[in-house]
């Protein structure tokens, strides 16, 4: 968390374009962002050095992190009330999923070990089905085809109440609720 309200670019902590987009999405909902010259180039700026950093991340084969970025394009996208884009990376997402061979973890009525990683790994998964279900549901967007074998997946291999606590259950589900109200007034 310090290392993007530091706007620290060095990707040791974290991945720059991480940085960058939060801090083109804090310029785009702060109040006080005025339309000025200044303003304007200074804005710009910042989304190109987020595109490129982004692209750059695209490249490389950091799939579970390139998910990650993605699910956040998707869900700024949704927030700016650009649904065209935000299934484009909905896309994008499913072709992490599938170059990166990412699952859900089959427990086998055993819970798994919840490391950071599979902790991301299992937010940008779920996030991903949610995101394509939303923009079918409340944007018109496709049948979210693409995601229904990692819904499956999900609902079937990976039995949440099992392998959490229950304070994690209460926590990704008051998470997911404040999200999902958020997204929905932003988007409505």
């Amino acid at each position: 968390m310090d290392a993007l309200l530091r706007g620290d670019q060095s990707g040791t902590v974290v991945d720059r374009s991480f940085v960058c987009g939060s801090q083109v999405l804090g310029m785009m909902s702060y109040a006080g962002m005025d339309d000025t010259p200044a303003m304007v180039k200074f804005h710009a700026r910042r989304v190109q050095t987020a595109w490129e950093s982004l692209a750059e991340l695209f490249k490389g084969k950091d799939y579970r992190t390139s998910l990650h970025a993605a699910t956040l394009v998707v869900s700024s996208h949704v927030y700016m009330r650009l649904p065209q884009t935000a299934l484009l990376y909905i896309q994008k997402c499913c072709d992490f999923i599938k170059a990166g061979d990412l699952r859900f973890v089959q427990t086998c009525e055993c819970p798994p070990k919840f490391s950071e990683d599979l902790h991301e790994t299992l937010a940008s998964l779920s996030q991903t089905i949610y995101w394509a279900n939303f923009l079918f549901l409340m944007c018109g967007g496709p049948e979210p085809h693409a995601t229904a074998e990692l819904e499956k997946e999900f609902r079937w291999e990976l039995p949440v109440s099992k392998i959490t606590s229950i304070f994690l259950c209460i926590e990704l589900i008051f998470y997911c609720s404040e999200f999902i109200r958020f997204s929905s007034r932003s988007v409505l």
